[in-house]
């Protein structure tokens, strides 16, 4: 009898925790194959987009191999500076994550630097920079995917691709206007790539401090997605700052296509910003009605205390009149 009730009453619960497991087991499924879908994605647009660039750089760019040869230069330095972290600090959670934001931090800060000491230094080697740290990112996504989440290789998988298409067109044009004076260009240039500066160092400072408020957290990437939209507006401005005469179809190009990775950037920084807040929203409401419970338990045990004591002294007059 006993046994017949143990196995009755075992019954439904057996049944609870085999459908969890079920449950789970195919949310690891679809995760899983979610992950290969992203990383067959990642690498058919790297080898697509790279592609495109190096067929633009050698087909257009007039010093091909010196660009080639110093990407891999960077892309080399890149390696050394990360295999050094790892050695220097090898405790240091997500690595890989918070070294691509602070070789981008370095990045960003070169191009100012070099255009500032000769904007024809940077004209000549920014190239060679810009495809070398890129491809450097690329292959740690490809090949260290474990250490990446699904969000940071759908931005970057997008970005990056977009990134090689854009600035291939660029070289498509240059031959065009390899003769003009070209200042102004290099000079939105480069503020439309070390816009990126505020973001980077943000996500920098992340990666070291994780456990920030996320309350000021949420305030800090909000300064930043303002700062860095007015720094880059700034680039688009610099037609004005020339006479009309020096315009070409590189500025055009430039500019135009710019304003493409613009949007790319504004959707998933808007959408990360959006979520933040709506996180905030949630754990407000359910704080201001964890609240509202206590002081409604409050009340009620309030109005029981009171009630009993009424009792007890209704009680005790009953007995007094007895």
């Amino acid at each position: 009898m006993s046994e017949s009730n143990s196995n009755t009453n075992s019954g439904p619960m057996s049944s609870e925790n085999s459908t969890s497991t079920d449950t789970n087991t195919k949310r690891g499924q679809d995760q899983g194959k979610q992950r290969d879908t992203m990383h067959l994605t990642t690498a058919l647009c790297f080898v697509t987009s790279t592609t495109f660039w190096l067929v633009c750089l050698f087909r257009y760019h007039p010093n091909a191999w010196y660009v080639f040869q110093n990407a891999f230069a960077i892309l080399a330095v890149c390696f050394v500076a990360d295999n050094t972290v790892a050695c220097l600090a090898p405790s240091l959670k997500r690595r890989q994550v918070v070294m691509h934001y602070f070789m981008g931090l370095l990045q960003n800060l070169l191009y100012i630097l070099l255009f500032v000491a000769s904007p024809s230094l940077f004209e000549k080697v920014w190239t060679s920079i810009f495809f070398g740290w890129y491809l450097f990112t690329w292959i740690i996504i490809l090949t260290q995917k474990a250490e990446f989440f699904f969000m940071f290789r759908l931005f970057y998988t997008i970005h990056h691709a977009s990134a090689f298409f854009v600035t291939g067109s660029w070289m498509i044009v240059s031959p065009c206007c390899f003769l003009d004076d070209n200042v102004f260009i290099y000079r939105g240039i480069v503020i439309w790539l070390s816009a990126e500066i505020y973001n980077v160092g943000l996500n920098t400072f992340r990666g070291i401090r994780p456990k920030t408020d996320k309350n000021m957290l949420r305030r800090m990437k909000t300064a930043v997605f303002v700062m860095e939209r007015i720094h880059r507006s700034i680039a688009y401005f610099q037609p004005p700052t020339v006479p009309a005469t020096q315009h070409n179809t590189l500025m055009w190009v430039v500019f135009g296509t710019g304003l493409w990775n613009d949007i790319i950037d504004i959707s998933f920084q808007l959408q990360s910003l959006c979520k933040h807040y709506r996180e905030a929203k949630q754990q407000s409401e359910e704080k201001r009605r964890g609240s509202h419970l206590e002081v409604e338990v409050a009340v009620e045990d309030k109005e029981e205390v009171m009630t009993c004591n009424a009792t007890s002294e209704t009680d005790s007059d009953i007995e007094l009149d007895v």
